[in-house]
């Protein structure tokens, strides 16, 4: 599997988790713009990737400085919730193929 193929298979799976009802209860939601401050204020993320999970949902992630990170799945109506979050951040070059000769 090349890291682009198991980097979307991870977002599938913390997307379908977020919006099946299995997703642990400590899931966080709020509203798209409480979600983003908090994330702003409390942990000094900003967005640094964004992408579509489908028509009524998109997945953002957000950056500290520091490393902190956090993913944030909005559906159309606004609502936001937290699906993971973690520490240790460190972006990976665009030429993936020097990771991965089968990429």
């Amino acid at each position: 599997m090349t890291l682009r193929s198991l980097a979307r298979t991870a977002i599938g799976a913390i997307a379908i988790l977020a919006f099946t009802g299995s997703a642990n209860a400590a899931i966080q939601c709020g509203a798209h713009k409480r979600m983003t401050e908090v994330l702003a204020s409390k942990y000094a993320e900003a967005p640094k990737a964004i992408g579509t999970v489908n028509q009524k949902r998109f997945m953002e992630v957000y950056v500290s400085k520091a490393g902190s990170w956090t993913i944030l799945v909005t559906t159309a109506d606004g609502n936001s919730c937290i699906v993971a979050a973690g520490q240790d951040w460190e972006d990976v070059p665009h030429d993936l193929s020097s990771l991965d000769p089968a990429v």
